[in-house]
Formats: structure tokens, sequence, C-alpha cells
């Protein structure tokens, strides 16, 4: 368990000055040591971790790697109580190739057959002070001079997290916070690391909604927005299968993005797409493309703002049934497709044709991994390894068919024996 206090420091004088304080409510402040890591925060592509409560990173230190994950509980009080779980090792490992651990237990329970992805990095210049009481250390002083990068969007600030150690006691802990909030003046922080990363690579986000120049869009004012965790629950989510399907998405996004030209910022769109494309199969799986169309024209996850939402009615309505001309140019004729601008018309085509490839690579739902993607080539060669290849891939063939009517360069999928 962590028990801190967590203040923000303004300036950088009064910071600079903080550390060289030597005592505190009659406590002796000693040892100051300086360090310098760096952070990674890792979920799955459907964050996992995150709906489960949890942040997970892996903090990079001179010879080790310690991971943790901290629960995300959030208090409006001086003190925070936070559940803290560690494992060290001597060099970064998938949590898979880790020896059986409790954390290793906890996380796997967590993310199930995910892979973990980063979501941002956050960079440490931390400078370390003990506070001494009768009989040993009762609590650390840590002033943190913190850069988190999320893409190419950045943030830095000063920061105090003052953390109860050894034989200190709670009391000692309020006393020594007060301090620092009442005679120092500093404001309590009650976002944590996590919390502030997140909110970057939220805004990172709109900021591609804002950036997505296509026209004039139609009103939203009927969409209802809801957590994306909270859609899952409600339409009973085949999870597994969202986040394979989503995984095989975005690597197929970045690999082929030389050929289907999309904007780096619609590859979050192209995660969500993926993530719902099956959301009808529970209200009725012999139409669910034309019932999770429906669902999401109405309803849709509040991580994506618009304009972006609107590509994932059509993206689900694409990805089922086989695909040729005549059913491109009836698809132009509905209204409410029709309605979208040209762009964005084109943009979601070029997407669907990519989900629909990721779907088929699923199909058997037994794990099948994209091992190769061969652009060198007159074709497109997809390589597939796993127990099941030869059927996924030859699903993935069929499902080829929009990309065939949008692009020149053809696609295949082999498996890889």
């Amino acid at each position: 368990m962590e028990i801190e206090a967590k203040f923000i420091v303004s300036e950088r004088d009064l910071f600079d000055s903080l550390m060289n304080i030597d005592q505190i409510e009659g406590f002796d402040v000693q040892d100051a040591v300086v360090k310098e890591f760096r952070d990674t925060y890792l979920d799955t592509v459907d964050m996992a971790i995150y709906g489960s409560g949890f942040s997970f990173r892996c903090r990079e230190k001179p010879g080790k790697v310690v991971y943790t994950i901290k629960s995300l509980k959030s208090s409006g009080s001086l003190i925070h109580m936070r559940e803290e779980v560690e494992f060290s090792m001597p060099e970064k490992l998938p949590v898979r190739q880790w020896d059986n651990c409790v954390l290793r237990k906890r996380v796997l329970e967590m993310i199930g057959s995910g892979e973990l992805y980063p979501l941002f990095t956050v960079e440490h210049k931390r400078t370390d002070l003990k506070v001494m009481g009768p009989t040993g250390q009762i609590a650390e002083l840590s002033f943190d001079d913190v850069t988190i990068a999320c893409d190419d969007n950045e943030k830095s600030y000063l920061e105090l997290e003052v953390e109860l150690m050894g034989e200190g006691k709670e009391e000692v802990l309020h006393r020594i916070a007060e301090f620092f909030r009442d005679e120092i003046g500093l404001t309590v922080g009650s976002s944590s690391k996590f919390d502030n990363g997140f909110e970057l690579y939220m805004e990172n986000i709109r900021r591609d909604a804002e950036r997505y120049d296509c026209g004039e869009i139609p009103e939203t004012k009927d969409i209802t927005f809801l957590p994306l965790r909270e859609m899952f629950d409600e339409y009973n989510v085949e999870q597994d299968h969202a986040r394979k399907v989503t995984e095989n998405s975005l690597i197929l996004f970045d690999a082929l993005k030389p050929i289907h030209g999309l904007d780096d910022g619609l590859r979050q769109t192209m995660r969500f797409a993926a993530l719902v494309h099956d959301i009808g199969v529970m209200t009725d799986a012999k139409t669910h493309h034309k019932v999770g169309r429906d669902i999401l024209l109405s309803s849709c996850p509040e991580e994506l703002p618009c304009p972006l939402c609107l590509f994932l009615p059509w993206t689900t309505f694409l990805h089922k049934k086989r695909i040729d001309r005549n059913k491109l140019l009836k698809l132009a004729q509905k209204n409410k497709f029709a309605s979208l601008p040209l762009k964005m018309q084109d943009d979601i085509l070029k997407m669907a044709s990519i989900l629909r490839m990721a779907d088929g690579m699923d199909i058997s739902r037994m794990n099948t991994r994209i091992v190769e993607i061969d652009l060198d080539k007159e074709d497109i060669v997809v390589r597939l390894h796993g127990r099941a290849a030869g059927v996924d891939a030859d699903r993935a063939d069929t499902k080829a068919d929009l990309w065939r009517l949008l692009f020149e360069k053809d696609i295949y999928f082999r498996e890889d024996y």
C-alpha cells in the first residue's frame, strides 16, 4: 500500500529552494539522492487494465526494470492511499515470460489474451530526501521534474511527493503534509502521473478530431455518448475477438499506409472501429452488421469525439457481407451515408477494407499472428502463423474484396509454415 501526499510546485525557484530544506516539524531532512528514470505506461487496445481500476508501468532504472500496478482510486483528501504491487527484474520482458509471481498473475487476470502497448512515457529527474525520526526514517520527500510525452505532445511540471516510510505513522505524515500546504503554501495535487498522462492521451484524440478536415458534417445532436466499457457490457461484446481484430487492424493500418494513405490522425478511429465492429452480434447474429450500424448511429463511445465517431456505424455495417461494385453504388445512395462529406466516405471505405481483412484473420478464434507483411513485390503478401493460420488466411483473402476494389496493389494472405 502506498500512502503519500502530493503537491504541485508552480515556481522553479521555490522548487529548488525546497530541495535544500534541512528540517520539517522538528524532523531532520538529509541524504539528498538525485535519480533519473523513465516510465512507460502500458495497456491493451481496449484499456483492460484501466477499466479494472489500475495503471501498469514499466520503470527503467540503472541495472534493473521495475514493473508496477497501482490502483487509480482518487481521493480529495490531503493523504492518498493506493494499492501498489511491484516486481523487479534485470531486463524488460513481456509479462507472459516472467517467473510466476503475484504481479504476473494480477496483470494476466486483467488482460486475458490481450497484448500490451505503450500509452505514454514519463521522464523523471528526481531528488529524494529522507525525513528522519528518533529511531529511523519516517518519510521520504521526492522532488520530481516531470515530462510526460504522448506521441508528439508533451507536458512538463514540478511536483513534490511525501511518502510514508519505515517506522512513520500516518499522523506524522499529516503533520509534514500540512506544513507544505499551510506554511509553504503549496497546492495539493489530486492527479497521479498516470492521470496526467492519460489526459494527454485523450487530448491527442480530441486534437485528431479537431484536425480532421473533411468539409461540412451532419448534425450529431441525436447521438448519445457512452463510455466504451459501458457499451461493451451493455451489448455483451466478445472481448477477446474485439481485441484481436483491433490488434490486427492496427498492424495493417501501419504497414499498409504507403498504399491506403489514411492520415495518422485516423489511427485511433481505426482502433475504435475495430473494437465495436461486432457490437450487434448478441442482439441479432445474422444481421449484426445492420444492427451494429443502427446502434452506433444513436450511441457512440464518448472517448471518440465528433466527427470521428461518424466512422463507426459504417465501418461496422461494411465489415460482414461480401462487397462488390453494385453494393458500393447502393451504399452511396443511402441518405445517411450520402450525407457525409465525400472525403469521409472515401476514408470510411478504406478503413472498412482494413477492418474486413483484420476480422477475417481471426475467424478461427485461435490467436493467429501476423509474422510478416511484404510490400516489396508486385502484390502484398501477409504471412500468418498459428494452429489455424490456413483457415484464417483463406478467410482474410476472401474479405480482401473491398481492398481490391479500392486499390490497384493486390493483397494475399498465406500461412507461414
